[in-house]
């Protein structure tokens, strides 16, 4: 009896202990009250009006004044223009009158910005960009443009 006695003891012990550990509730059967709802909120004041229509997008410039330091890359690149830099050759095909290099801005100078562009139209610009040859500048040319 006492070899059985302690085969099971600390089988009893554990059952014991996982009895007290849960508490009174789960051995007696007494439910927990469940916490009370949080209080409803009450909306005061008055509803945003429903609208159909969506708020209009802003206007995008058609003309871009070229300031210093600027070329067709950082031009169309911009989020007001294209938000593309390859897009450039758009701007050089639109201004042919008065862009002689595309390389060659002159401070000033006002261009004007097409916006009923085709996806064609700006695939075919991309690949143009992508075969113009890289710009270097002339040996000893200094250029220092600061930060916008």
């Amino acid at each position: 009896m006492k070899k059985v006695l302690v085969k099971f003891l600390p089988l009893v012990v554990a059952v014991i202990a996982l009895g007290m550990l849960s508490g009174c509730a789960s051995i007696c059967g007494v439910e927990p009250e469940a916490p009370a709802p949080p209080p409803v909120k009450k909306f005061e004041g008055v509803p945003a009006p429903v609208t159909d229509k969506p708020a209009p997008a802003p206007e995008l410039p058609t003309t871009y004044t070229v300031e210093k330091c600027d070329d067709l890359w950082s031009i169309s690149a911009k989020p007001q223009i294209y938000g593309d830099a390859l897009l450039w050759p758009l701007l050089v095909d639109a201004n042919s009158d008065k862009i002689k290099n595309p390389n060659k801005l002159s401070v000033g100078m006002v261009l004007s910005i097409p916006r009923d562009v085709s996806d064609a139209d700006k695939t075919a610009a991309r690949a143009k960009a992508a075969k113009f040859p890289k710009y270097v500048p002339p040996a000893g040319a200094k250029r220092y443009c600061p930060p916008k």
